[in-house]
């Protein structure tokens, strides 16, 4: 499918009147003989990795846009708070130190702007190089920024569930530093990535709002303390940058009431593997897009993964929602055309 055929049938997804509608999408994450300490410091290697992992679907054709996105792991706006990031061979970058202890600690940050702080500086000079060398046709992502929670915990470590009861103040204070870093980091990125102010690009989609969060970390927390000491932070993100997707990935469906409570949140996303999508959707508020993501095979499938795997084959889905099912890391290219055709739609 031409790029031109595929962005039309994602802005008629958007702006479907009625529910049931699907897309269909397919990444990897991985490429062939690709040293991954490298690629985070090397221009060329990281444009490389990044259409890489796009050929590696060989001609299969799904309803992917063609995206790149600069990959530095989950600690960039954590580096522009001191976090230190340690660099692997096998795996994306990761933070190797909780930098803020204290209210005197979070004090002493000088956070100027996004392009001058932490890893930033250097994820600018990828993003430039991507811009000038990438291959036509195809769109260029955010970088990963997490979320206002997940970067909390990653600047101040375990010490989060102590303060929580002993000095809420302090989480308060990170929690809305963080979130004001994150709201402009977006906004800067956006423009320099020359992306429209009420989409963006991921996993293969054009998605409606402005931004994603990511809120791995609310497995650990509970309905009520997410309700009174998360949620405004996550509303006002969203608020901020034109709304957006959350992205969880254990098991947080004791928050999903209070998501739905989220006026500018466009789409959850979702592990079938770890969450039954099927009562998700159940509790999920209508108009929220379900983006269910998920292994195509063993040894990653669980049993609840395989089980509602097997159900897509059946062509049974959640019903009386829109929802876009991504894929990711697959072997078999059979297996992932045969996925296909028994999701895809023509509309």
């Amino acid at each position: 499918m031409k790029l031109i055929e595929l962005q039309k049938k994602q802005q008629k997804f958007w702006g479907a009147t009625s529910k049931g509608k699907r897309l269909v999408t397919f990444s990897w994450s991985k490429a062939e003989d690709i040293d991954l300490k490298k690629i985070a410091h090397d221009p060329q290697l990281s444009l490389k990795f990044s259409i890489d992992k796009w050929n590696k679907r060989d001609g299969f054709e799904d309803d992917s846009i063609p995206m790149l996105r600069p990959e530095v792991g989950t600690g960039l706006v954590a580096s522009a708070f001191g976090a230190e990031l340690h660099f692997k061979n096998d795996n994306l970058p990761a933070v190797k130190n909780h930098p803020i202890q204290s209210e005197a600690d979070l004090k002493s940050m000088n956070l100027s702007e996004p392009l001058k702080d932490g890893y930033f500086p250097h994820i600018y000079k990828i993003i430039d190089y991507f811009k000038k060398n990438m291959p036509v046709n195809f769109k260029l992502c955010q970088c990963d920024l997490q979320g206002p929670w997940n970067t909390t915990q990653l600047l101040t470590g375990e010490k989060i569930f102590l303060d929580i009861y002993d000095n809420i103040d302090f989480v308060s204070s990170v929690l809305d530093a963080v979130t004001n870093f994150m709201i402009r980091s977006v906004k800067q990125i956006k423009e320099t990535i020359a992306e429209g102010q009420d989409y963006f690009y991921l996993q293969g989609v054009c998605l409606r709002g402005g931004s994603r969060i990511c809120n791995c970390s609310t497995d650990m927390i509970s309905p009520d303390f997410y309700e009174k000491y998360l949620m405004p932070h996550d509303k006002r993100f969203f608020e901020a940058v034109g709304g957006g997707m959350m992205h969880i990935c254990g098991n947080n469906s004791h928050c999903i009431k209070h998501f739905n409570k989220i006026e500018k949140l466009y789409a959850l996303e979702v592990n079938f593997n770890y969450l039954d999508i099927f009562k998700v959707s159940e509790i999920l508020r209508e108009d929220i897009v379900l983006l269910c993501t998920g292994p195509v095979e063993f040894p990653l499938l669980t049993p609840l993964g395989e089980q509602t795997l097997n159900k897509f084959y059946q062509g049974s889905f959640p019903g009386k929602r829109n929802i876009i099912f991504h894929f990711n890391d697959p072997v078999d290219l059979n297996k992932c055309k045969k996925l296909y055709e028994a999701i895809k739609q023509d509309y």
